[in-house]
C-alpha cells in the first residue's frame, strides 16, 4: 500500500471495539500455521499458494509461502500464530524502536488473555522454540514497501529468544545489583523488522482478536480486516480462500469447507464484524465442484438481534408434530398420513430418531433416497445399528460431559483463587517492606531502585503517565522482593 492507502486503512479498517494494535501486512495475508492445535508429528512442511494481479507486471502472478520446521519442535499451530501477533504488540508498545524486545512471560500471557498457569508458561516456551526453528520461504509473495513490489524472502521470524524465570534470575552476578523489569527478550529477524520500520503495518483491534473463540474466526478476522481497507465487499473462490488464506485441510470438499467456516462466520457476524447474510448469499455455486464465498463488512455500530424464532405448537390435524416431522424429512403428505394411520406413534418416533442419527453420522444407507429409507424403516421396523444412541442416552452423556466440564471449571476457579491469594500475599509483603522504612530510608531506596533500572524503564518513568507509573511500580516491587530475599 502507498502512504495514502495506509492512511485510509488506518481510518477505515477498524474492528468493532477495543484499542488499536498492529499487524504486519505480509503476516496477515497467508496463514503461518494450520488451523489445528496439533499436527502430524512427521509433517515438517506446509505450502500456501494463490494467484493475484500484479499491477507492476500487468499480469497474474503466482505467490507462494513455504513453511518448514525444525525436527525437534515441529510446525507452528494456531496458538503459536497468536503468540507471534502478541510479540508484534509488544514491539508496538515500544514503538518498534529496536529489533530486540524485552518482556516478561507474565506480561505476554496477560496480553494474549491466557491465564497465569504453569501449563501456559510451558505452552509459551514451546511456541517460542518453534518460531526460532521455523523458516519461511516467500516466493514472489513478500511485499517490499521500499521496492513497492512482490519479492522473494527467506528467513526465520525470530533470530533468538532469551527466557529468564525467577530461578535463573537468582543466578545473575550479585555485583550487578540490578533487578530489571524484563529479563527475557527476543530479537526479530532483520527482514521482518525492516518491514515494521517501513510502515508495512495495519491497525488491528487486538482486544477484539483475542476475545474471539475460534481459531478460524481469528484467521478470518486478520485476513478480511486487511482486505476491507480496499472495499467493503469481497468474493473469493471457496477452495483458494479456505486452503490458502485460512489454512483448512485440503482433504475437505465444498460441503465440509462450508461446515467448518459457518461457526466462525457466525461468530464474526454476532460480534459485529461481518454483515449477516443468508447461506445462499454467503456461498454461491458457480458450477459443479466450484463455489464462491462472499463477505461484507458490517456497519460500525451493528444492532444485536433479539428476536427468537417462533415454534409451532399446534397438535393434531395439519399441525400434528409427527406428521410435520415426516414432511420435513421429505415424506409426502399422503404417505405420512398412511403411516400415521397404520403404525403406532411410538414406532414412527423411534424410527425418526434412528433416521436422524444415521443422517448425522452421514451413513451411506440414507444418502441416496433419505425419505424412501425412512418410510421403509417404519414399515419394516428397522433395527437400530450398533453404536446408535437414543435422545435420552445422548442427553445422559451430555449431562456427564457437562458435569466433567463443571468440575474442570471448578478446579480452574480454585487454581485462580490460589494464584490470586499468592499474588495478594506478594503485594502485602511488598507493602509491609516499604512501610517498615522511615521516610528518609524509603526515599533513598526508591531512588536507588530507579537508578538500577534499565534505560527503557528510566525513560518511561521520566515521561510519566500511565506507562511511567506502571514501570515505576514494577521497578520498586522488584527491588523490594530482591531486598527481602537478601534478608
Amino acid at each position: 500500500m502507498d502512504d495514502q492507502e495506509q492512511r485510509n486503512f488506518d481510518a477505515e479498517g477498524m474492528a468493532p471495539k477495543g484499542i488499536q494494535g498492529k499487524d504486519e501486512l505480509n503476516l496477515a495475508e497467508f496463514p503461518l500455521s494450520a488451523i489445528a492445535d496439533r499436527l502430524q508429528p512427521d509433517q515438517k512442511t506446509m505450502v500456501f499458494e494463490d494467484k493475484v494481479f500484479d499491477i507492476s507486471q500487468n499480469e497474474m502472478v503466482t505467490r507462494q509461502l513455504t513453511i518448514t520446521a525444525a525436527d525437534d519442535h515441529g510446525l507452528p499451530t494456531a496458538l503459536d500464530d497468536e503468540v507471534i501477533l502478541g510479540l508484534v504488540q509488544l514491539s508496538k508498545i515500544q514503538n518498534f524502536a529496536d529489533r530486540r524486545v524485552h518482556f516478561t512471560r507474565y506480561q505476554l500471557l496477560q496480553l494474549l488473555g491466557w491465564s497465569d498457569e504453569g501449563r501456559n508458561y510451558e505452552r509459551l516456551e514451546k511456541a517460542l522454540n518453534r518460531w526460532v526453528g521455523v523458516t519461511l520461504y516467500y516466493k514472489n509473495a513478500w511485499w517490499s514497501r521500499e521496492q513497492r513490489c512482490w519479492v522473494d524472502e527467506k528467513f526465520h521470524i525470530l533470530d533468538n529468544v532469551t527466557i529468564y524465570d525467577r530461578q535463573r534470575a537468582k543466578g545473575l552476578p550479585a555485583a550487578s545489583q540490578q533487578v530489571p523489569l524484563a529479563l527475557s527478550n527476543f530479537m526479530w529477524n532483520d527482514t521482518i523488522f525492516r518491514s515494521f520500520k517501513a510502515g508495512n503495518l495495519k491497525s488491528i483491534d487486538f482486544d477484539y482478536f483475542v476475545s474471539l473463540e475460534s481459531p478460524i474466526s481469528k484467521r478470518l478476522y486478520r485476513f478480511l480486516d486487511k482486505r476491507f481497507y480496499q472495499r467493503k465487499r469481497w468474493e473469493f473462490d471457496l477452495n483458494e480462500f479456505s486452503f490458502e488464506h485460512v489454512g483448512l485441510s485440503r482433504n475437505y470438499d465444498a460441503a465440509n469447507l462450508k461446515r467448518k467456516l459457518r461457526p466462525a462466520i457466525e461468530e464474526l457476524e454476532r460480534t459485529g464484524f461481518l454483515k449477516p447474510m443468508p447461506d445462499e448469499d454467503r456461498f454461491k455455486k458457480v458450477r459443479a465442484g466450484e463455489w464462491r464465498v462472499v463477505f461484507e463488512k458490517a456497519a460500525q455500530q451493528p444492532q444485536p438481534t433479539t428476536s427468537e424464532p417462533q415454534l409451532a405448537t399446534a397438535v393434531g390435524g395439519a399441525g400434528d408434530p409427527i406428521k410435520e416431522a415426516l414432511l420435513k424429512r421429505g415424506v409426502t403428505a399422503s404417505v405420512a398420513g398412511e403411516l400415521l394411520a397404520s403404525y403406532p406413534v411410538e414406532r414412527i418416533t423411534e424410527q425418526l430418531e434412528v433416521f436422524d442419527w444415521l443422517v448425522e453420522q452421514k451413513n451411506a444407507k440414507v444418502s441416496r433416497n433419505p425419505a424412501g429409507f425412512l418410510v421403509t424403516s417404519i414399515r419394516s421396523e428397522y433395527a437400530a445399528p450398533k453404536g446408535f444412541l437414543t435422545a435420552e442416552e445422548r442427553e445422559g452423556r451430555a449431562k456427564e460431559a457437562a458435569e466433567r466440564k463443571r468440575k474442570a471449571e471448578e478446579k480452574k476457579r480454585e487454581a485462580t483463587e490460589r494464584a490470586k491469594a499468592k499474588e495478594d500475599a506478594r503485594k502485602q509483603a511488598i507493602q509491609k517492606f516499604w512501610g517498615s522504612l522511615s521516610e528518609a530510608e524509603r526515599h533513598e531506596m526508591q531512588e536507588q531502585a530507579i537508578a538500577q533500572a534499565n534505560d527503557l524503564e528510566r525513560d518511561l518513568i521520566r515521561k510519566g503517565g500511565s506507562l511511567g507509573d506502571a514501570a515505576r511500580n514494577s521497578v520498586l516491587d522488584a527491588f523490594a522482593i530482591f531486598a527481602m530475599a537478601q534478608g
